[in-house]
């Protein structure tokens, strides 16, 4: 009798323990999948950095990073290439990473950009605005950027009343990067000339003949 009620009791835990993997894999399964259903999630945790190049406005190009809290304990990370002086988002993209991880990649950085605590209202705008400067000059933002951007969830521009300046000297300013092929310069170059004329824009490209 007593060997039964053991066997009832084995039989009922293993019962117990199988349900509890199906749960969980059911679980797992939910898990958007998406880079818009895991941005949805990240968007409901709290900030836990935001940060900004200190001297964006002079360099030109730098990286705006926003990191908010996961339910797994890990970061949703977004990170945004401004452009202020003519490209607006020039580069956009999503990251689950560790919280050392995240101020190790930003440690790294330090030789070229010095990053600093910034009000989430003033980058989401800041985002915004240089994308809508960039659209202006028919130059589209980065692929994924409204999809990225919404990890700033309720957070309103209009909370910052900044008005910021985009260009250099009043006109906009073209540098390509290490990573612009020569189709993608001649692109630029050709939309900016349409849109803003002779001597209505600056440029810095590498010494090429095919430019």
């Amino acid at each position: 009798m007593a060997d039964a009620a053991q066997r009832q009791r084995k039989l009922a835990a293993k019962s117990a323990r199988r349900k509890a993997v199906v749960a969980g894999k059911r679980n797992l399964g939910a898990l958007p999948t998406s880079l818009a259903g895991r941005i949805r999630i990240a968007s409901k945790g709290r900030v836990v950095r935001c940060v900004m190049p200190a001297a964006l406005f002079e360099v030109g190009i730098g990286h705006i990073v926003v990191a908010r809290a996961l339910p797994s304990g890990q970061l949703g990370c977004a990170w945004f290439l401004v452009d202020v002086f003519c490209l607006g988002v020039k580069d956009a993209f999503y990251a689950e990473l560790g919280e050392k991880e995240l101020l190790s990649r930003l440690a790294g950085q330090d030789g070229l950009q010095t990053f600093v605590d910034a009000e989430p209202s003033r980058v989401r705008k800041l985002i915004r605005d240089a994308a809508a400067y960039a659209a202006g000059l028919g130059l589209a933002a980065a692929k994924d950027t409204p999809v990225i951007e919404a990890i700033f969830g309720a957070i309103d521009v209009n909370a910052c009343p900044e008005t910021f300046t985009f260009g250099r000297d009043g006109k906009p300013f073209y540098v390509s990067g290490p990573f612009d092929t020569p189709a993608r310069i001649n692109l630029v170059n050709r939309t900016l000339q349409g849109r803003c004329g002779d001597g209505g824009w600056h440029y810095m490209i590498p010494a090429d003949p095919d430019l």
